[in-house]
């Protein structure tokens, strides 16, 4: 039996977080439930897929301690419908009625001895991060992890938190993205291999203040504020990424972000829809972008840019390098080439030498001849 009250906007934030951790479909029925638990005066809710948990926790009036399981979509869906005012949960059994207002809902539940072992907080001392530097770096970073590589390291993003300070890299084999805050060191030793999945979760349902980072064995948690974020982290040796970025990329393009990125789109509309392919034609005082497509023609627009260095041209997967360069957060950037077929490097302009910085890298593709009819 359980019996409590809780208010609508409390129960709606928590059922927000554990709602994203629900599998979209899965072999296990239970799997899709949400765990509903009495603790003190507090409502504990958890999803799990097995290899990902959320746990929160909401002020609760409780009349009737006990635990249920219950449709997770179904019920995020009710609660989300609701007015804003007081939700009672009462019942007996793996029946529970959830009343608001004039309303009543009568859901089917399950017993919380079906619901997966929950994990728990390892022994390891935390390191702590400031909520908004790591949402940042997983901003700047998560977009260039591998989906469903074969090289399983490359499908998460590395997370390194030592004495020397704080860095995230991820890679997909055609783009790499690195954060490093020097500034930013632990006492506590953190070098893990996290899932997407786990740093979109935190970068979505993180708000303000701190973030308490634990790793121990094949688990990795997130605690901040009332919620707990728990994940598997992936096995294996990160490639060595240091050793792809070139250093001796000598030719440099510096343009305004926003405008580079509206040119791109601009361009992009005529480009081969199954390459994305644009092209840069590089001199001095002119950088020209281009596109083009057998069947729908071509599209050509000068950027207002500084570009030092031999002329040449060098071709990219255009969604590739504007995602790239949304993800940034900087006024103006640097481009720095060698020729149509090394790495090239992106960085912020405006980057100091305190030991901060970030970099992109993406590789050029191939330039392709659209053939003559």
């Amino acid at each position: 039996m359980i019996k409590l009250l809780v208010n609508h906007s409390d129960l709606l934030k928590g059922l927000n977080c554990v709602a994203s951790a629900l599998p979209s479909r899965s072999s296990l029925p239970y799997l899709t439930n949400v765990l509903l638990e009495t603790e003190g005066d507090s409502l504990r809710m958890s999803a799990t897929d097995l290899d990902t948990t959320v746990i929160t926790s909401i002020p609760a009036s409780i009349t009737t301690s006990g635990s249920i399981t219950l449709p997770g979509k179904k019920l995020h869906e009710i609660v989300r419908e609701l007015p804003e005012e007081d939700v009672r949960f009462s019942g007996t059994g793996n029946r529970i009625t959830i009343s608001c207002g004039k309303g009543s809902f009568s859901l089917s539940g399950n017993s919380s001895e079906q619901f997966p072992t929950l994990p728990t907080k390892s022994g390891a001392d935390p390191a702590t991060i400031p909520v908004d530097v790591l949402s940042d770096a997983i901003r700047k970073t998560s977009y260039a992890v591998a989906r469903d590589d074969y090289r399983a390291t490359l499908n998460g993003a590395l997370l390194k938190i030592d004495s020397e300070g704080f860095e995230m890299v991820a890679t997909d084999g055609h783009r790499l993205s690195c954060i490093t805050i020097a500034s930013l060191s632990s006492d506590v030793n953190i070098n893990a291999l996290v899932t997407q999945k786990a740093l979109n979760l935190f970068a979505r349902l993180s708000d303000e203040g701190d973030v308490l980072v634990r790793y121990k064995g094949s688990q990795i948690s997130f605690e901040f504020n009332n919620t707990m974020i728990y994940s598997r982290t992936i096995d294996g040796e990160y490639p060595p990424y240091r050793k792809v970025i070139p250093t001796d990329n000598d030719c440099s393009l510096e343009a305004d972000r926003e405008e580079l990125i509206a040119v791109l789109r601009r361009v992009k509309t005529m480009a081969n829809p199954s390459t994305h392919q644009i092209k840069f034609s590089l001199e001095s005082g002119k950088v020209l972008i281009q596109s083009e497509s057998a069947d729908a023609g071509e599209a050509h627009e000068e950027l207002h840019a500084e570009y030092s260095g031999r002329p040449f041209q060098i071709g990219f997967t255009g969604n590739f390098l504007m995602e790239i360069l949304r993800n940034m957060s900087c006024e103006r950037v640097v481009v720095k080439m060698k020729d149509s077929n090394t790495a090239v490097v992106i960085r912020d302009q405006e980057e100091t030498d305190d030991g901060d910085s970030y970099l992109a890298l993406i590789m050029p593709v191939k330039l392709s001849r659209v053939p003559e009819e």
